[in-house]
């Protein structure tokens, strides 16, 4: 039967006590984007809001989103805790103009939330200005 080596144990702890010193500023590193800034929100005309929005905006009116386009920031809260954001939504009757907010769920793990109105009422269309 083998005896236990000591300087196994000691490496070991050794390698322990060095992966966690490493562990923390990469966790640091890897919370902050390509810039060293930290996470930001997604912007209101990313492909992840626009889906996001568009998905939301089916379940809820029930109609089919033929497109939603010219989405742009109208305002953000102090520092970045939110965007304000308008875009305009086609569906199969008509076009509107709708608004919605991108917001932190969780900001530690970078986890936002889009929240937004359902589709106006018709006298609310675009196509009646």
């Amino acid at each position: 039967m083998k005896s236990f080596n000591h300087d196994t144990g000691a490496y070991a702890f050794l390698g322990v006590l060095v992966a966690t010193v490493w562990a923390i500023p990469l966790a640091v590193l890897l919370h902050r984007d390509a810039h060293g800034g930290p996470m930001e929100l997604p912007r209101c005309d990313e492909a992840r809001s626009l889906d996001q929005i568009r998905v939301a905006l089916e379940e809820k009116s029930g109609s089919v989103v033929l497109g939603l386009y010219a989405a742009s920031e109208v305002r953000s809260g102090a520092g970045r805790d939110y965007r304000r954001c308008t875009a305009t939504i086609v569906t199969s009757d008509r076009e509107a103009h709708i608004g919605f907010t991108i917001g932190w769920h969780d900001r530690r793990n970078s986890i936002p939330f889009w929240a937004g109105d359902g589709l106006p009422s018709s006298r609310q269309d675009v196509s009646s200005h």
